[in-house]
C-alpha cells in the first residue's frame, strides 16, 4: 500500500505533515486523520471495486457542498491536489483529502434528546437539498438501495450450489418478504438528492451540546429517495444488537418531520414507516450476499462476520415488524401535527 503520509504531501494542505493515523471504522474506504504544522485534514483511499469512477464522486461533492454553503448543516470541502485536481492516483487507488471538521462521532445515542437532534439534522440536510435538481448529480452507484438489484445479487450467489444449513433460515426469512421488499421503489416517490449513507457515525456532533454540526462520508451523494435516508438513519441510530428502540425512533422521526415537512410530498409522508422496516432488511440481504460472494464489498475481521451482520439486521427487521402497527399509528399522529 502506498504510504498515506507520502500521499498527503501531494495535496495542497499547508504545513509539514507531522502525523497520519487511522480514523474511524468504515467498511468501504480506508481513512486517516492528517495533522500538519498548520492544518488538519482527512485522507481517504477510495475503494475502486465499489467506486470505479471516483472523479464523479468528487464532482457530486463539489456541487452539493457549494449548494449547502448557507445551510445550517454542512459537508466537508475537498482539498485540491497540488496539480489542481480533486484526486491523487497512486498504487492502483484514488486518494482524496477533505477538510477536517470539528466535532465528535457517536457510537450510540444517549437518549431521545440525541435522537431528536439527529433527526432534526437530517431534516435540515433534506431541506437544504430540496431545490437542488437531482439530474445535476452523477449516479455514482447504480442500483444502490434498489431491492431488485440486491435480491438479484443474492439469487446469483445461491444459484452456485445448495444452501448450507446455517444459511437456510435466513433464506426463508427473505423469501417470506421478497414481494414486500420492493414496494418502496414501486411507490412512485420523487427522486431527490440524497446523502445515501446517513448512519449515526457519519454525523459530527458538538462535544458539549451534542448538536450535529456536519454530515461526513459523502461518497453516496446521488439521486435517490429521501426515505432511504430516513430508514437508514433510524436503522443505525435506533437498532442495536437486533433490538429496536421505539421511543428514540419516534423522537428521530418527529424531529425530521418538523424540519422536512415543507418540502415533502404526501406520498413520502405515507411511506415513512415502510422505510423504517425496509432499510435493515435491505442491509441484511446485502451482508448475506457479500458473505456468499466471499466478502468482496464490506470489510471483515473474520470469515463469517458478514453472516453475523446479516443475522443482526434480520433480527432488527423482525423487531420492527412486531411493533409495526404501533409505529404506523404513532407516525400518523406525529405527521398530522404542525411542522416547523
Amino acid at each position: 500500500m502506498t504510504d498515506p503520509a507520502a500521499i498527503t504531501a501531494r495535496f495542497a494542505l499547508p504545513g509539514r505533515v507531522v502525523a497520519v493515523a487511522p480514523l474511524g471504522q468504515g467498511l468501504i474506504n480506508g481513512t486517516w486523520r492528517v495533522v500538519t504544522t498548520e492544518a488538519r485534514g482527512v485522507l481517504q483511499r477510495l475503494n475502486s471495486a465499489v467506486f470505479p469512477r471516483p472523479e464523479r464522486i468528487m464532482a457530486n461533492l463539489r456541487i452539493v457542498s457549494r449548494h449547502l454553503a448557507a445551510a445550517p448543516i454542512r459537508l466537508p470541502r475537498p482539498i485540491p491536489a497540488v496539480d489542481g485536481g480533486d484526486l491523487v492516483v497512486s498504487g492502483g487507488h484514488a486518494w482524496r483529502l477533505l477538510e477536517h471538521l470539528p466535532g465528535i462521532t457517536l457510537t450510540a445515542l444517549r437518549d431521545s434528546h440525541d435522537a431528536a437532534a439527529l433527526g432534526r439534522s437530517l431534516g435540515q440536510l433534506h431541506r437544504g437539498l430540496a431545490d437542488l435538481e437531482p439530474s445535476r448529480l452523477y449516479d455514482t452507484l447504480p442500483g444502490f438501495h434498489e431491492m431488485v438489484h440486491y435480491l438479484a445479487q443474492l439469487d446469483r450467489q445461491l444459484a452456485d450450489g445448495p444452501v448450507d444449513v446455517e444459511i437456510a433460515p435466513l433464506i426463508e426469512f427473505i423469501e417470506a418478504r421478497r414481494v414486500r421488499a420492493s414496494a418502496l421503489e414501486e411507490a412512485g416517490l420523487p427522486r431527490r438528492v440524497i446523502h445515501g449513507d446517513p448512519k449515526l457515525d457519519n454525523v459530527l456532533f458538538d462535544p458539549r451540546s451534542r448538536t450535529p454540526l456536519a454530515w461526513i462520508d459523502p461518497d453516496t451523494l446521488k439521486p435517490g429517495l429521501w426515505l432511504w435516508d430516513v430508514g437508514d438513519c433510524v436503522r443505525s441510530a435506533c437498532g442495536a444488537a437486533g433490538r429496536f428502540d421505539f421511543e428514540r425512533a419516534l423522537a428521530l422521526l418527529g424531529a425530521w418531520w418538523r424540519e422536512a415537512r415543507p418540502v415533502l410530498t404526501r406520498a413520502e409522508r405515507a411511506w415513512v414507516p415502510e422505510a423504517v422496516w425496509r432499510l435493515p432488511f435491505e442491509l441484511g440481504v446485502r451482508f448475506l450476499a457479500d458473505h456468499l460472494a466471499g466478502d468482496r464489498y464490506f470489510k471483515v475481521g473474520y470469515r463469517g462476520e458478514n453472516l453475523d451482520r446479516a443475522r443482526r439486521q434480520f433480527a432488527l427487521t423482525a423487531a420492527i415488524e412486531r411493533q409495526g402497527g404501533e409505529l404506523e399509528r404513532e407516525w400518523r399522529r406525529l405527521s398530522a401535527a404542525p411542522g416547523r
